[in-house]
């Protein structure tokens, strides 16, 4: 097997790990037989990493010896970290993104601190049970290290009470079907589930403490007020833009997203059409915008804000999860979210077959399972192509008898000879603790049919995250979209709107040049609103 780190991934880990203080033990249980390549890439990738620092040493062992027993391993490959002192397990190889979840942990580990925020350290001081946390990834979900890290940090703070085991579902496909944990991440709370998909780290916490779904935190440190020029809400390419171009107009700016930073683009594949970049993985183009933001503006993930409100000349006061804010001006960057079918099984089987998401769902059906994608633009060709790459049997279903997907992705569908049923409708989704079967109706003979499929993938377009726009009365499309004029300037003074949020063409670089244009526009109202100048209100453009 090759190096797994590479020379330049081995310098920047020799910088990260050398701020090491305190040893850290990777202990690595295996059995012969049992996911032996998984094995061995475990053996191979520990040992590398404890060739980068000193203060890493690691141990193999066998199941059904006695460190397995006595640390009840049962699982090949198993990690424990440093398992005399803490209660950290990762089940199944750190693959992928998971990687990057391994270090932070050996990090917070050797360092005893976390990276949870304060908030979260109070809300854990209130815990008096044990419990035992579990979230279930897999190597290509990047949303999963975030909820890992939330687990292992809790696991850190408070290791007299919790455990945390990050449990990779392909690796162990009979645990994730058992548990109906079929997308990612998946997290249950001693033998409770608790979420499915990325939370808010207050939420988080609060479902650890109360051994339940917790949806609603009070804020903490609400008295706590912070003042800035611009408050953007989104963490997507339009926000991350938007933060750069204020600071660098000289507005203090910050970016409060509620999941994911990157938003959409995280979960692509892969980015063809970037100017200046032939080809990249989303999460890495992400990895890029999100780095060069934060070196103008404070980007805070897992924030959600809950209401708005105006205060006349001092602007707004910004109500989050965190605490309040005021601001003189605001740019909307929330985005779009996966739409919905709507039909009998959908939501019930959400997160057991039924997915939204190829990129983080899509390893668990790799090696001939049987997967339907129901869509025709480009994020489900997209995800057709992603899901075939990993061994998957695909069908595509698509209600009318052509594609509105760019021309290169058909072409590449056509090479890769993937079946297509055209004009054909999902009528319901089928099974019992996971996805089993699909009803299919043809719109144009009525005929019915019931098709076996171990997965659904629903890319069938998106709609507007625009709660907060409507919380403000801003004037909004029949579709729900924001309206903006060209220079991304809203039905409100002092508020505007930036990518998808605001309809139109939904690409990377149609997001980033509105992201720009709004912080602009912003720069210039506040030094001179425009409405002065003129007889025409901003509140009718």
């Amino acid at each position: 097997m090759a190096e797994i780190i590479t020379p330049d991934t081995r310098k920047l880990l020799g910088e990260t790990l050398g701020q090491l203080k305190g040893e850290v033990t990777l202990m690595l249980f295996t059995k012969k037989g049992v996911n032996d390549p998984f094995n061995e890439f475990s053996d191979k990738f520990i040992r590398e990493i404890s060739s980068v620092s000193s203060r890493i040493r690691h141990e193999f062992h066998s199941i059904g010896d006695e460190a397995s027993k006595k640390f009840s391993v049962e699982r090949s490959p198993t990690l424990l970290i440093s398992p005399e002192t803490y209660h950290l397990r990762y089940t199944g190889a750190p693959l992928g993104e998971e990687g990057r979840s391994l270090i932070i942990a050996i990090m917070m580990v050797s360092l005893g601190q976390t990276i949870m925020s304060d908030d979260s350290r109070k809300r854990l001081d209130r815990l008096k049970v044990r419990r035992h946390v579990r979230v279930f990834v897999s190597p290509t979900c990047p949303y999963c290290p975030q909820q890992a890290l939330y687990a292992l940090s809790a696991a850190v703070y408070r290791k007299d009470l919790v455990s945390a085991e990050i449990i990779e579902i392909y690796q162990n496909q009979d645990l994730a079907e058992q548990e109906g944990a079929m997308s990612v991440p998946t997290t249950y709370v001693d033998e409770t589930h608790t979420s499915s998909g990325l939370e808010p780290e207050e939420n988080f916490m609060e479902s650890l403490i109360e051994g339940r779904p917790v949806r609603y935190v009070m804020p903490a440190g609400m008295e706590d007020k912070r003042d800035y020029d611009l408050v953007i809400l989104g963490g997507g390419p339009a926000g991350l833009t938007a933060a750069m171009y204020a600071e660098r107009s000289g507005l203090r700016s910050i970016v409060f997203e509620r999941a994911n930073i990157g938003g959409q683009i995280t979960i692509t594949p892969v980015v063809e059409n970037y100017p200046g970049i032939q080809r990249i993985a989303g999460k890495t183009l992400v990895d890029m915008l999100a780095r060069q933001t934060l070196e103008y503006a404070p980007v805070l993930q897992g924030v959600s804000v809950d209401a708005i409100s105006v205060q006349g000349r001092k602007g707004f006061e910004v109500r989050t999860s965190r605490g309040i804010y005021h601001a003189r001006g605001i740019i909307i960057a929330t985005g779009a979210e996966h739409r919905r079918l709507n039909i009998p099984g959908e939501a019930r089987l959400a997160g057991r077959g039924v997915s939204y998401c190829a990129t983080c769902d899509g390893f668990l059906f790799r090696e001939g399972k049987k997967v339907v994608v129901i869509g025709g633009g480009n994020s489900a060709l997209t995800d057709a192509l992603y899901l075939d790459s990993l061994g998957a049997q695909v069908t595509i279903l698509h209600r009318k008898d052509a594609f509105r997907a760019q021309a290169r992705l058909q072409d590449a569908l056509k090479q890769r000879n993937i079946p297509v049923l055209w004009n054909s409708s999902a009528m319901e989704i089928l099974g019992d603790k996971k996805v089993e079967s699909l009803k299919i109706e043809n719109l144009t003979s009525g005929t019915k049919e019931e098709r076996e499929a171990n997965g659904v993938f629903i890319a069938i377009g998106y709609d507007p995250v625009n709660a907060i726009a409507g919380k403000l009365g801003l004037r909004l499309s029949k579709e729900g979209y924001v309206i903006a004029d060209d220079r991304q300037r809203t039905s409100m003074p002092f508020v505007y709107a930036a990518g998808d949020v605001t309809g139109g063409i939904k690409q990377i670089t149609v997001a980033v040049g509105q992201g720009s244009v709004a912080s602009l526009s912003a720069f210039e109202d506040l030094s001179s609103p425009y409405w002065k100048k003129t007889t025409t209100s901003p509140l009718n453009p």
